[in-house]
């Protein structure tokens, strides 16, 4: 839980009374009234070409059959197959493609086959990143499948923090790279469906082998294409943007790497439909646009190279299944695209705000219709609405407060479909995110892991770590620390960070198992105090954890069930105290760990929408007490 988790709110854009409510109750947000938008003047200049969707969703269904012939003939679940199938079918749903329920079951069933075939280190790898991309756009109904792999990839990953693979057959399955970034894509929608901890720690040891490994890359075209491409991939999905020098140094590489024909290679000089259609998708996920040029001239070659059923047929080797895989990738780097695309200008995902920020947004049907309006919201809140296919709009940042902002730009189009292009923002001294704390059972130690997210110019100070004992019975750290026992400090630089305390006091003595508290601090380089912040762990097993205290989850949701993300929950006691506070994930999940038994209302705040409340009883040594809400 990090100080974005804790203390910093966010400051409306409006002057709006805030009340508390004292039941569980639906409110709605109090957001302006959006106009009354028809776009018919604007069609002709807000509209793409619609065989880009057609292209997706022919290979869509040709992955879909051919995948199913694979398993009925080799009774198996074949790693690459199934997995990136259902990797395929998932961000196709996400992005508003037909994708009949009985494809989508029948990779459910051949996932569940489990592992075998090929090496188990990189079947498993494979099985956590396809149930990660179910879970996150299909539906929750496969958690548990999810969480199995999460945890045993827990227990592959080595001390540099890679999963390192036991079945490198090159192209299909690409080694270690790969399978550390599958695994840092599990973790990351373990957390985001959890809202645990303990998922933090190994996604920043996955970051800190992958950009180490990546560093060493050089500007060599004889890097193979699939290492930067995986490189990237898990460096995204371990929480790194494009605004981060271990993505940028990626990205240019692939930048360059483009052909002529707008294509990419896997080896030869000669484009494929496999290598363009992985870059393509590692590019989109690093926050580019349908609309970017080299982006645009991807997904022209692939549609320009589809064959007549679906497939495509530009890259040959002496490995079974090749050829499917690269029908795979091409499928994956064209379902991208939504129902709409959106380019904005004056915004980067994982950006500081500047103090006056000038967004402009265009949006184009890719379904040959029209685009009826843009919205721009704040933290789930509607800014600013504008008819058509363009919106303008100047935010003043100086009215936000410290810490993390979701800004959401969401097209509507003619027949009332939705696209969304979501950034993360910063506002204020906010340099130190993702704080965790969980006990190691391999190393029999505490880790604190975060990622500093400063900029260039802020690098050159330290983050350090202090660690306190607890006043008896004390449950929220912040308030309650007792002695110091422990420090540590590193320097400053960016990405993932960690720490490992051993449970020794500054004499060398074990101390007792049980709660503790982490601080992190980030000192600039005149050892200025920036920001601090802080999380209660507690120094011993989870099933001792467990055993002697209490926890709390849920989710909170806006109306049409989708999550809230970075939305401020409270966990109140009986006395009107806030024991601990946190903010809810990308899914709109929070979770309270380590907490006394007892009865406690879980509070719910954000700017521009009513409070909501509920009360939970919460027992060690039982499932944890669930309070979910929505607006």
């Amino acid at each position: 839980m990090t100080a974005l988790h804790r203390a910093l709110t966010i400051a409306s854009l409006c002057s709006v009374s805030l009340g508390f409510a004292s039941n569980v109750r639906a409110a709605a947000p109090l957001q302006p009234v959006a106009k009354a938008c028809v776009s018919e003047s604007t069609k002709a200049a807000a509209k793409n070409d619609p065989q880009i969707r057609s292209s997706a969703s022919r290979g869509l269904a040709f992955l879909a059959q051919s995948s199913q012939q694979w398993t009925a003939q080799h009774r198996c679940f074949g790693c690459h197959v199934q997995a990136v199938t259902m990797e395929a079918l998932s961000v196709g749903k996400k992005h508003q493609y037909s994708v009949a329920p009985s494809d989508l079951a029948e990779m459910v069933k051949a996932l569940k086959l489990g592992v075998t075939a090929g090496g188990h280190t990189t079947g498993v790898a494979f099985e956590g990143s396809a149930w990660a991309r179910y879970d996150q756009w299909v539906g929750n109904n496969e958690t548990s499948e999810l969480l199995r792999y999460a945890q045993e990839l827990l227990s592959l990953q080595n001390k540099e923090g890679a999963i390192p693979d036991d079945d490198r057959r090159l192209p299909v399955t690409g080694g270690t790279l790969e399978t550390t970034f599958q695994a840092a894509q599990t973790w990351r929608q373990a957390y985001a469906r959890t809202a645990d901890e303990k998922w933090l720690s190994p996604m920043r040891r996955a970051e800190q082998f992958l950009a180490k490994k990546s560093a060493s890359f050089g500007s060599e075209k004889s890097v193979y294409i699939q290492d930067i491409n995986f490189s990237l991939l898990g460096l995204l999905a371990s929480g790194v943007t494009r605004t981060e020098a271990s993505a940028q140094r990626l990205i240019k590489l692939l930048l360059q790497r483009q052909n002529d024909d707008g294509g990419w290679s896997l080896g030869d000089g000669q484009s494929d439909a496999f290598a363009t259609g992985q870059t393509v998708y590692a590019l989109k996920l690093a926050g580019y646009s349908d609309s970017d040029l080299t982006v645009a001239k991807g997904i022209r070659y692939l549609v320009g190279k589809q064959g007549q059923k679906g497939e495509w047929h530009t890259y040959r080797s002496h490995q079974g299944g090749a050829e499917k895989a690269e029908t795979m990738w091409a499928v994956l780097g064209l379902v991208t695209v939504d129902v709409a695309s959106l380019s904005v200008s004056g915004l980067t995902d994982g950006q500081h705000v500047e103090p006056m920020m000038t967004l402009t947004a265009a949006a184009a049907d890719n379904q040959g219709g029209g685009i009826k309006q843009l919205e721009l919201l704040l933290d789930d809140r509607v800014l600013h609405t504008e008819c058509g296919a363009k919106l303008s709009y100047a935010l003043d940042t100086s009215k936000l407060e410290s810490g993390k902002h979701i800004i959401d730009l969401v097209a509507l189009t003619d027949k009332g479909q939705r696209s969304i292009r979501r950034f993360t923002v910063y506002a204020g001294d906010v340099f130190l995110t993702e704080l965790g704390a969980q006990f190691d059972d391999k190393s029999r130690s505490s880790v604190v892991s975060l990622r500093n997210i400063a900029p260039q110019a802020e690098q050159s100070g330290a983050v350090e770590l202090e660690v306190y004992s607890l006043k008896t019975g004390a449950a929220d750290g912040k308030h309650e620390a007792k002695d110091r026992v422990f420090v540590s400090s590193q320097k400053g630089q960016s990405g993932g960070l960690s720490f490992a305390w051993n449970g020794q006091g500054s004499d060398g003595k074990a101390l007792p198992i049980g709660r503790y508290l982490a601080k992190v601090l980030f000192r600039d380089a005149a050892g200025k105090v920036r920001q601090s912040d802080s999380t209660v762990f507690f120094h011993g097993s989870e099933a001792m954890q467990r055993a002697q205290f209490a926890e709390v989850e849920g989710q909170i949701a806006l109306k049409g069930g989708a999550g809230s993300a970075n939305t401020l929950v409270e966990l109140v006691d009986q006395s009107g105290r806030v024991v601990q506070s946190t903010r809810t994930t990308e899914q709109g999940n929070y979770r309270f760990k380590s907490i006394d038994q007892g009865q406690y209302r879980v509070r719910v705040r954000k700017t521009g929408f009513d409070s909501l409340e509920q009360r939970v009883e919460a027992a060690p040594a039982a499932a944890p007490a669930k309070a979910s809400m929505s607006w």
